[in-house]
């Protein structure tokens, strides 16, 4: 062993993922797994972050994928840091997962949850779980703009693909990262979580899921989106992400604003419901 830390970073091959895994790799300190869908890009990813750096073959859109690739991080030794980045946008509620999930719970969520205790018996004490959600699980003009506010359900209907508006879906997916943070906070006091807003990062591609002329729209837009007072380059986002796994322990489930410590929305801290959907999730995520 060369004393360096391990940490996994989800959806590490493009956007806010790949800045921030590069970010770690720099330090010197860190080596990084990219977990990554597609092998091939990952990695390339990898050998551009440098030794330190090795691919994760991570589909989050198949459970059995995640417990496979969970497995295989897991006899790599003990894990460090656990960085839940990956996330998907579509323009509606009804693509479902290899499970038959609607995609953007599954992937934003669920696959999350299911990888998160996969790794648990395996993480180091006083591991780092940083799990990325967005200002859009508040669904108010000041830190989510137009954006359509979350929709909340029983997990089981928001796992169900419908014919609901995309956007609705990611702010709910959020929420449910929020939510997540939390009750992962209190049932595991052994690790340090964090839920880390970065802001909207206009750069980052997540738009990549929408047709092709909403895409070109989008690119058009993005520069004034930048402007916005809750926007972030990605730079600064990646820096802000990799300063929440390497910066001292702090308030367990503690809800970082921009790297910022700050309350999450009121409907975020709902103990009853984080610990119903940590019940619906197990439920969820069985083999």
């Amino acid at each position: 062993m060369d004393g360096r830390r391990t940490a996994l970073v989800t959806g590490a091959t493009s956007g806010l993922g790949r800045a921030a895994a590069g970010v770690l790799a720099a330090t010197g300190g860190w080596q990084v797994l990219v977990g990554a869908r597609d092998h091939h890009r990952g990695a390339e990813v990898a050998a551009g972050l440098g030794p330190p750096a090795h691919v994760v073959a991570l589909d989050l859109a198949s459970l059995d994928d995640v417990r496979a690739a969970a497995a295989r991080v897991a006899a790599r030794g003990r894990l460090d840091a656990l960085v839940l980045n990956a996330g998907v946008q579509l323009p509606r509620a009804d693509r479902a997962s290899a499970d038959g999930y609607e995609l953007t719970f599954a992937v934003n969520h669920l696959a999350h949850f299911l990888l998160t205790v996969e790794l648990l018996p395996h993480l180091a004490p006083g591991a780092r779980v940083v799990v990325v959600s967005s200002g859009t699980h508040w669904g108010t003009w000041r830190r989510s703009g137009p954006f359509p506010a979350p929709r909340w359900a029983d997990p089981r209907e928001l796992a169900r693909p419908r014919r609901e508006s995309g956007q609705r879906a990611y702010a709910t997916s959020k929420l449910a990262n929020v939510l997540f943070g939390a009750e992962l906070a209190r049932r595991h006091p052994e690790v340090d979580v964090a839920v880390f807003d970065p802001g909207l990062v206009p750069g980052t591609g997540l738009h990549r899921g929408y047709p092709a002329p909403a895409r070109a729209v989008y690119t058009v837009l993005a520069p004034l989106l930048a402007r916005l007072p809750f926007a972030s380059g990605v730079e600064q986002a990646a820096a802000g992400l990799a300063a929440a796994v390497t910066d001292p322990p702090g308030t367990s489930g503690r809800y970082l604003e921009r790297g910022v410590e700050t309350p999450s929305s009121p409907e975020s801290r709902d103990p009853a419901r984080a610990r119903e959907l940590w019940e619906a999730s197990l439920e969820l995520t069985r083999p």
